[in-house]
């Protein structure tokens, strides 16, 4: 007979798995809408016990206030838009609540048993490397792609280099947050090889909004890191090489990458920006699409600008909350990197707010690249959240404070 007190002791085992499951699939699951229902199968049903316990524990959170006031408000939205669609708000509506519960999830995890959730981080970087050095194995073991000036192109549930560039730029970040908290080259070797992978696999994808994004990230996370002295050096020898060696012995890559040139999207940002003005306080909507056609080109249905997007879908007011909600996460990155002596977090910030310049699309989404760029450190920072935020050189460090 399954006992309460056994139930208790089996739960978090479960939902971590859960948790788990979900990260893997964005790397072998062989369909986004698979992906999606992964996570509305084995998270969702274990994460709504967590929504009660999180939103209490979250409440005076700025952070948490803020993202529950940019959702709901982007969701309010479709209720102006030029055409009422019931079916796209009750879409968005979910992924919603799937984004609350993600926030809680992790802020339970974390907080049951923060040692056993930072091992399960470093084991995501081990399998995005295998699955990256797998991609990479596959796709120019064709003979139609050439290595290297053939665009590496994911399989799985990515559909796009700049979607999978762009979640492993996260990882990457994460790798190198690994090898810096290590206290010898050995130990910090694991992580430095999963950086590098990453930095390959996205610059074999040929984003170049990506790839400038990931070396200025790394090289911040290097320098204002406080812990691994001894292995720092190295691991900015590494990657210096690694960027002037890609640079030099793969040429084809850059000129393969710079014939695609700016890929229209100064055109697109112009109309973007000229529809955005036709609704500037409150904007479009969330449910409509953004439609940008130009002649003899196919339809464009994204912004390709995430700032762009929220304000073309929620106006001043929907931009406004949004980056009042950047301001928030990098305050707090910043005082957790000072608490616990690690900067990985606000690194994966600013990487995020530097893609975004060029890519992401609206943030109310199913799983895509987008839930590892901006929900995921924000999970992590409100899971990190003490009520405090102080950034005085005398906080101490709390038990198990192993930053990601």
């Amino acid at each position: 007979m399954i006992t309460r007190q056994r139930l208790k002791t089996v739960f978090p085992y479960a939902l971590l798995a859960a948790f788990a499951l979900f990260h893997c699939g964005y790397f072998f699951m062989p369909d986004y809408s698979d992906h999606y229902r992964l996570f509305g199968r084995f998270v969702l049903p274990l994460g709504v016990f967590t929504l009660v316990a999180g939103f209490r524990q979250l409440r005076d959170a700025t952070l948490f206030r803020l993202i529950l006031a940019y959702i709901l408000y982007l969701l309010c939205t479709a209720f102006w838009a030029h055409e009422m669609d019931w079916y796209r708000l009750g879409q968005k509506t979910t992924i919603g609540l799937y984004l609350v519960t993600l926030i809680t999830v992790t802020h339970f995890l974390v907080n049951w048993n923060r040692q056993l959730f930072d091992r399960l981080i470093c084991g995501l970087v081990l399998i995005s490397s295998f699955a990256a050095a797998c991609n990479m194995i596959y796709f120019y073991s064709s003979v139609d792609n050439a290595f290297p000036a053939a665009r590496l192109w994911p399989y799985g549930s990515l559909t796009n280099p700049n979607e999978f560039s762009n979640i492993y730029g996260v990882f990457a970040i994460l790798a190198l947050g690994w090898a810096l908290r290590a206290e010898s080259l050995v130990e910090a070797l694991p992580g430095g090889i999963a950086a590098l992978i990453a930095l390959l696999l996205i610059w074999l994808g040929q984003s170049r909004t990506a790839f400038i994004a990931l070396l200025l990230a790394l090289l911040a996370l290097t320098c204002l890191s406080s812990r691994g002295r001894r292995a720092t050096h190295w691991i900015i020898g590494l990657i210096s090489v690694a960027g002037l060696s890609l640079t030099l012995l793969l040429p084809e890559v850059i000129d393969e990458a710079m014939t695609r040139g700016t890929s229209l999207r100064p055109q697109i940002w112009l109309e973007i920006m000229r529809q955005a003005l036709e609704a500037p306080i409150f904007g479009h909507g969330l449910t409509p699409n953004v439609a940008v056609k130009f002649e003899n080109i196919r339809l464009f249905e994204t912004a390709h600008n995430a700032y762009l997007q929220v304000f073309w879908q929620g106006g001043v007011v929907g931009l406004g909350l949004f980056l009042a909600v950047l301001a928030i996460a990098l305050r707090d990155a910043w005082a957790l990197g000072r608490r616990e002596g690690d900067m990985t977090v606000l690194c994966i910030l600013l990487f995020t707010m530097m893609v975004m310049l060029t890519g992401v699309d609206t943030l109310i989404e199913r799983p895509r690249d987008q839930w590892i760029l901006f929900w995921f450190p924000i999970s992590l920072l409100l899971a990190t959240w003490d009520g405090e935020h102080t950034t005085r050189e005398d906080t101490p460090l709390r038990p198990a404070a192993n930053a990601y």
